[in-house]
């Protein structure tokens, strides 16, 4: 192969590996990738860290390694109570200390959030103003890229719920007021694979 660039912006390198644009940018994030903002505000990723993924990639080594000493999970929060939002963000930084947390008080602010990077938690609240929580979660399962864990919360019993449209299958479900031991249960035991 020849030379290898000096940079990449994020879409020229999802169309060298065959990943979308939120993969690579995911990535960076997670600090995989080597990358920096240009004074205009775009990112470039450096050509080394990106010649090495895609020697990797081409190797069938699947997705790039962790950043050292591992990195901790990106979890978006999203409800329209703040107490609701310090206890999430207070029991996932328990569970996962040094977690990246975002927090978005309505599902309008939660689709903002996640168009920006995809978490690798969501926890979303039903009932919001604006755009509630099951629409959100409905725009969300139609996307390819996806959080690897969704927890909905919510003071509606699963029969409203259910009146309402229902659950995705793989989303999980507490009912609120949250218990923290339940939380921190399903945050460990179904924790998404990085």
């Amino acid at each position: 192969m020849g030379a290898s660039k000096s940079s990449y912006s994020p879409r020229q390198l999802a169309q060298v590996l065959g990943v979308s644009v939120q993969s690579v940018q995911r990535w960076v994030d997670a600090g995989r990738l080597k990358a920096w903002k240009t004074p205009s505000g775009h990112r470039k990723i450096d050509g080394g860290s990106a010649q090495a993924l895609i020697d990797a990639m081409r190797a069938g080594g699947g997705e790039p390694p962790a950043a050292p000493g591992g990195s901790s999970p990106r979890v978006l929060i999203v409800d329209d109570d703040p107490a609701a939002i310090e206890l999430v963000e207070m029991l996932v930084d328990e569970a996962f200390p040094g977690a990246a947390v975002t927090k978005a008080r309505n599902g309008f602010e939660g689709l903002q959030a996640l168009g920006r990077v995809t978490p690798d938690i969501l926890v979303t609240d039903i009932v919001m103003p604006h755009i509630d929580g099951l629409e959100m979660l409905r725009f969300v399962a139609t996307q390819a890229d996806r959080p690897g864990l969704v927890i909905a919360t919510s003071f509606l019993q699963p029969e409203e719920l259910e009146r309402r449209g229902g659950l995705d299958p793989d989303v999980a479900f507490l009912p609120k007021p949250l218990d923290p031991a339940a939380f921190l249960a399903l945050l460990r035991e179904r924790r998404p694979a990085r």
